[in-house]
This record gives structure tokens, sequence and C-alpha cells, in this order.
């Protein structure tokens, strides 16, 4: 990453070789031991800070892998960890400090298209879809055959034909580019998706229906839905109220923390949203740090900290990341499973349950593009209604057992009531009424989930019933209960 001699360079390439092998085998954790081992021997080589950035934005700790990353720029400037820095920024939706990580390494390595590439990829997300089409420049252009040999140049340009309501062009783009994409990577997984999203804005479901299964099926993602519910039955039969006390004592007394659950696709980025647009709240979107902790906790043969030292830290990150906020939301998508501990470990936190039709949820999610590691249910909709009891009958049992009141809200009465859901919310964190929170779409925010072009609208009904699109490959499923009581 500076200036060496050919022998030092060459020794350097053969000590990253390994590395890069395993992270390219998607051994992420062997590629992450031999990075550590190496920054251990040479703390000072920027090389291997790097590529430890690089694999832990892989695995989605992108909080470690800024880190990392500040450590390699520290030492020198370079585009590759300001690349893998503004992708984590990005993840985490801090698209303003993304952004200037990305211009500068782009200045200084102009002519990568995987720099450019990203950088459109952050400005589209961030709504600034003029911008991101400027820089695509040559890229962006109605001949399909342009981008035929680059199937990421074709996904973004697809991208901004869906934003133009082109489905038809974005649909013909994709198909051109397909060839290029080995079956079950992620370029193709990407493609088929955004694919699938043209077909079902034009109204083409059975079409839309056979291009994400084929994405799913391309990727050989395999589940067993007996063993969810079975190792959801005995999460339940484990952690009993006297469990968690035992476990975490009488926790944190700080009533900063909110928590939102509820299954992916089901509400959480929309409350996240309406809580963050509360002058006096704000939202940092899936902040993972807590759950991972949690869900170690009992796994044979791991140690784990403490909960009020972890929880020290966690306070001292939402503090960081919203200087003055009263509640800070996080929406982590596993905060359903280990509500129980998050609770007990801050029981002055406020909880909240969001819940919606199943049938909805399972479309939804299978046409995302989840981690198949740990979200392989998405890939089929009877696994999507295994995952929808197993998170349901959580929920239900953390009821029974954390001290503390948790708020359901309902999706389908939040889109179709309004103001009277938004006040019920609110007065839940124990915030005065604000009307900023009516106009929750307007808060400039990234908000990186699938929903990042849905929560910046406001409140509407024409995603409620969804499913009845896609009826026919819905049938045969023993649907539970869409109806729930909140």
């Amino acid at each position: 990453m500076d200036r060496r001699s050919p022998a030092a360079s060459s020794a350097l390439e053969r000590r990253l070789a390994p590395i890069r092998a395993e992270f390219m085998a998607g051994r992420l954790d062997r590629a992450l031991e031999l990075a550590e081992f190496a920054i251990r021997t040479d703390p000072r080589e920027p090389a291997f800070l790097s590529i430890a950035a690089r694999v832990l934005s892989a695995q989605e700790r992108h909080d470690r892998a800024i880190a990392m990353a500040g450590r390699a720029l520290a030492i020198t400037d370079h585009p590759e960890p300001r690349m893998v820095r503004g992708e984590s920024l990005r993840s985490l939706g801090r698209t303003d400090e993304a952004l200037v990580d990305l211009e500068r390494a782009l200045a200084m390595a102009p002519q990568s298209r995987d720099l450019l590439l990203l950088l459109v990829t952050t400005l589209e997300e961030a709504g600034r879809v003029d911008e991101a089409r400027a820089r695509l420049g040559a890229l962006a252009t109605s001949d399909p055959a342009a981008t035929d040999s680059d199937p990421r140049a074709a996904y973004e340009v697809a991208k901004l034909e869906l934003h133009d309501g082109r489905f038809d062009a974005a649909v013909a783009r994709i198909d051109a580019a397909r060839p290029a994409a080995e079956p079950g990577s992620i370029a193709s997984t990407m493609l088929l998706h955004l694919r699938a999203k043209a077909l079902d804005r034009a109204g083409r479901y059975d079409e839309a229906w056979s291009s994400a299964m084929q994405s799913h099926v391309d990727r050989g993602i395999r589940f067993d839905p007996a063993s969810l519910l079975q190792a959801t039955d005995a999460l339940t039969t484990r952690w009993t109220r006297d469990a968690l006390r035992a476990e975490h004592g009488e926790g944190i007394d700080d009533p900063l923390p909110v928590f939102i659950a509820g299954m992916p696709r089901s509400g959480t980025s929309l409350v996240d949203q309406v809580i963050h647009a509360h002058p006096q709240a704000a939202g940092v979107g899936e902040l993972e740090t807590l759950e991972r902790w949690a869900e170690s906790i009992g796994v044979p043969g791991r140690r784990h900290e403490s909960g009020l030292r972890v929880g020290a830290r966690y306070v001292a990150d939402l503090r960081r990341l919203a200087p003055g906020a009263v509640r800070v939301a996080n929406k982590a998508l596993g905060n359903a499973g280990v509500l129980g501990h998050l609770a007990s470990v801050f029981p002055r936190a406020a909880l909240v349950d969001v819940v919606r039709d199943p049938r909805d949820v399972a479309v939804s999610c299978f046409f995302g593009t989840f981690n198949a590691v740990r979200f392989p249910w998405t890939a089929r909709p009877e696994w999507v209604a295994a995952a929808w009891i197993a998170s349901r009958r959580m929920m239900e049992h953390w009821e029974r057992v954390v001290p503390q009141p948790i708020l359901r809200v309902r999706y389908e009465d939040l889109a179709a009531r309004g103001q009277p859901e938004l006040e019920r919310l609110i007065a839940h964190l124990g915030l005065p009424w604000d009307a900023a929170v009516t106009a929750f779409h307007a808060t400039r925010r990234t908000v990186r989930t699938l929903s990042y072009d849905q929560v910046s609208k406001p409140l509407y009904t024409s995603s409620i019933g969804r499913w009845r699109h896609y009826e026919r490959h819905l049938a045969g499923i023993d649907w539970p209960q869409p109806s729930v009581d909140g």
C-alpha cells in the first residue's frame, strides 16, 4: 500500500496470498484469523489492516470494519481502506461520511469501476438519483448491449430505469447482462431480484415470482423449519424470568435504548423512521452489537462478556451516534430472538413489537435479497410461515417474562390509521407528541434496508394485501392467523 522495494513487495504478497485465498473461498472466519495474526506480528502494516477491514465488512461487522480501516488510513492514505470504510459506512446509513471516503478513493483511483459503481449505489440509495445518473455517465445508456459484459453496471443502470418507471427497459438490460454472471453468484442474485422487482411493478406477477425463485434455486439454499421451531421452544423453556435475572442481575438504569422487534419486512424500518423523526429521538438502524452478544450466551465453548459491560459500551455508542437524543431506537433483525436479554440488561428500555400479515411478510421476504446464512428461511414462503410462527412464540414468551410493557404495532393499522397510531407509539416512548413525526418521510436520512425506497414516502396502504397477486404460489401453506390483536 506504499512504496517498497520489489523484494519487500514480493514478501508482502506472499503473506497476503493465503488471507486472500480464504476470503475469496468464503471462509471468512479463517481469513480474519489469519489477518489478525499478521497484524499481531506487524501492527504497522496497512495492507494487513486493510484486508482485515474487508473481511469484517463482508461479515457485516461494520463498526469493527470502520475502525480497522481507520487504523490503516492513519498509517497511509490509500483507496482500498477508504473504499472498505465507505462501504461499511453506507451499510450503516451514514451516507454523508461514506460519500467523503468514496469520492476521495475515486480521486486516487479514477479508473476503478468498482469504486464508481459503489459511489453510484450510495447516491441512489440516498435518494440523490440525478447525481447517481450523472456519475454513471457513459454507462447510463439506453442500449442494453453496452453493459452486456458488466453485470454490476447493468444492475446500477437498471435501478435508475426503475426509478423512471421504465420497467421493460430494466428487464431487457438485466436479461442482456445475465449470461455474464455466474448462476448463484452475488451478481446473478442481485440481477434476478432486481428483475423480479421490475416485473412486479409492471404487473407481470408470475414472471416476477419465477425470477425470484430462480435466484433462490441457484443459490442452493437449505433450511429445516422443524429445527427452528425446536430451537425456539428450547429458548423459551430456558430463559425464564428467574434465569434472565440470574444472568443479568438488576441491569443498567438508563432509559435511552428503544428496541424494535419484528420479522424482516414487517414494518420495523417504518417504525424506526417514525421514531427518528421526533426531535428528541433517533434511530440507529440495525445496530447488531447487542444482538450478536445475546445470541452467544449459552453457546457451548463460547465465552461472553457480562451484560453490564456490553450494555455500558452500547449506551456509549448510542450517545456518540445520536448526541442529545432522549430515546434511541435499534431495529436489528434478530431482536425478537434476544429481546428478553436486551430488556433485562436495560429494564427501562422501551420495547416495540411490529407485526404484519404473514402472507405479505412472506412475499416481501421472498422478493428480498437476504443473507442466506443468517436468513435462509426467506427463500421459500412455507419457510417464512414457520419463521413467523417461531417469532410469535418468542414474542409471546418475552411478554410473559420481561417486566416492562411491550407495545404491539400492527403494520396494517399504522398504514391505515396514521396519526392515532403514531401518537400511541410516541407516548409509549414517554415523549411528548410533536407534529414533526407525521412528516417522518421527509427526514434527511439514508435507510440501509430493503425498505429504503419506501420509508421516504408518506404512509400508504397499497402494500397491504400484496400477497393476493401471488395467491396461487402461496396455496397449500398452513398460514398462521394474520390478525394479531394489539
